[in-house]
């Protein structure tokens, strides 16, 4: 296995607060106080609490108000809701461009006299 290439650049060109792989060195105060905080929870996580939470009188969930609310768009003829239904239940569709030539012969160039490019 080949060796890591060392940065040509020196700690000064880089800075104090990174050692000579370009990574920062412990102690540095450049990403202090940054990124989510410990215990916090992502967008996600909330909506899926949120979604489990209770919705109606008669106990369905928000989620599944949410989604009964969508099969009565896509049976009035929304688009977008069958689009959404039978992406979540069938999958999003694979969509491949190809190019099959039966005869397996080279395609050929043609060059006409008196066409521009």
């Amino acid at each position: 296995m080949a060796k890591p290439k060392k940065l040509t650049n020196s700690p000064k060109e880089i800075g104090s607060n990174r050692n000579e792989k370009g990574q920062f060195v412990k102690g540095n105060t450049a990403s202090v106080g940054k990124g989510r905080p410990p215990g916090s929870r992502s967008i996600p996580d909330l909506l899926r609490k949120i979604a489990e939470e209770e919705g109606t009188n008669d106990g369905m969930t928000k989620i599944e108000v949410v989604l009964r609310q969508v099969f009565k768009y896509a049976l009035e003829g929304k688009s977008w809701a069958v689009e959404f239904i039978a992406n979540r239940t069938e999958g999003k569709p694979h969509q491949s461009i190809g190019i099959k030539d039966e005869t397996d012969e080279p395609i050929r160039v043609f060059d006409i006299d008196g066409l521009d490019d």
